[in-house]
């Protein structure tokens, strides 16, 4: 999701972006140096590129353009620092860069920058001792190691500090999807329990009276030649339901337990055929005699909704599906991983959500359901896909011991 997307946020990013332009731009003008100095023209240069990017920025919100923004930032910093080394604020600058990458809350951008920051400050060190000696830098040498010492300390500090509010981040980002998952299945609980009785009395009413007139003799069998068809379709209008009323249907019973080895060769058995008409084989890697809370057939109900997708998702002549387990402490991995078409960022938001599906006869319920049983055993599922390359669940249960 773009931060940026709001009205209210681009109203302050403007005008924040526009201030810093400013300041940017009077530095140039206010700058000793001559009209088309070489300084000039370099800080000019950096003025009009970081200014593109800015402006650019909020239409795409992307990893590259964050880099890119960070790093022409460290540029412009750097440069300051070397053209105009009688002004000790420029070195400041550099010292809080990381600072600007905090923002951005990416692991990826703050640790790149934070790397080439202390190389960059330890070498503006080693420049100062080994070769400048104090000719451009004198108050650098004034307390040489002291200056080294709060530069590394800065560092730490700010790496401090993005590590603990990134780790609050995820955790808030967490709490937020579960709060969105326990809503859905409440809001699709109440749905069910409030239209499922309504729905169901007059499907069972139409069925029978259809039951009843197909075995009728004094009916013309061309009159009954379309029953069997009206039958199956309310036999699946009253599955959708059934699935609703699975949904709403509280947990209460004893936990149980199943082995996990056995349901998935189990499911893979009754899925083979299916697999093999559509060129696809599986891989699997189970461990033996692991037995989790779940009962076996929730479980078989959880592998063959996933397992089935990954089939229908997957449309290569050399198309596999890797099954494999992983231990973690009291907790079990179940991961099933395919090289399919894969699914974007906006699909997966939508994963669970009650009739959203990827498949064009899909009733968008199997997934909500495989989210509840899970819920139900104090579990967990996780998607991770890529367009193009293939999806892998991760289906967490708790190891019965």
């Amino acid at each position: 999701m773009k931060e940026l997307n709001q009205l209210s946020n681009l109203k302050w990013y403007k005008i924040i972006v526009l201030f810093i332009i400013c300041m940017m731009a009077s530095g140039i003008i206010i700058s000793p140096a001559p009209i088309f100095s070489i300084k000039k023209m370099i800080q000019l240069l950096f003025t009009v590129t970081i200014s593109i990017v800015f402006f650019i920025y909020p239409k795409k919100e992307t990893f590259m353009f964050k880099g890119i923004l960070i790093y022409l930032i460290a540029g412009y910093f750097y440069s300051l620092f070397l053209l105009y080394p009688e002004t000790t604020l420029n070195f400041v600058f550099i010292t809080v860069l990381p600072c600007i990458a905090i923002v951005f809350f990416h692991k990826k951008i703050y640790y790149s920058i934070g790397t080439v920051n202390l190389i960059g400050g330890y070498g503006i060190f080693a420049y100062i001792y080994f070769i400048d000696q104090g000719e451009r830098f004198p108050y650098f040498l004034e307390d040489y190691w002291g200056n080294i010492i709060n530069f590394t300390a800065c560092q730490f500090i700010f790496f401090f500090v993005f590590f603990i509010t990134n780790s609050r981040t995820e955790k808030l980002k967490l709490y937020y999807e579960q709060i969105q998952r326990t809503e859905r299945l409440k809001n699709t609980g109440q749905l069910a329990a409030a239209v499922a009785h309504e729905i169901r009395n007059p499907i069972t009413v139409v069925k029978g009276f259809l039951q009843f007139y197909e075995e009728d003799q004094l009916i013309p069998m061309k009159s009954k030649q379309h029953f069997q068809l009206m039958l199956d379709e309310l036999d699946l209008a009253e599955k959708v339901i059934s699935d609703f009323l699975s949904l709403a249907k509280p947990n209460t019973e004893k936990t149980p337990v199943s082995n996990v080895n056995d349901t998935v060769h189990s499911v893979v058995e009754l899925l083979s055929s299916y697999a093999s008409a559509n060129n696809i084989i599986f891989s699997l890697s189970i461990h033996d005699n692991i037995n989790v809370h779940c009962s076996k057939v929730e479980m078989k109900q959880l592998l063959v909704n996933f397992i089935k997708n990954a089939i229908e998702a997957t449309d290569k002549k050399d198309g596999i599906i890797k099954i494999s387990t992983e231990l973690h402490e009291s907790k079990l991995h179940l991961l099933i991983e395919d090289n399919g078409i894969g699914m974007d960022n906006e699909e997966m938001e939508k994963i669970g959500t009650p009739f959203y599906s990827l498949k064009s006869n899909g009733t968008g319920l199997g997934l909500m359901i495989c989210y509840n049983i899970i819920e139900n055993y104090n579990g967990s599922i996780k998607f991770s896909s890529e367009k193009g390359k293939g999806t892998k669940v991760t289906i967490q249960f708790q190891i019965a011991r």
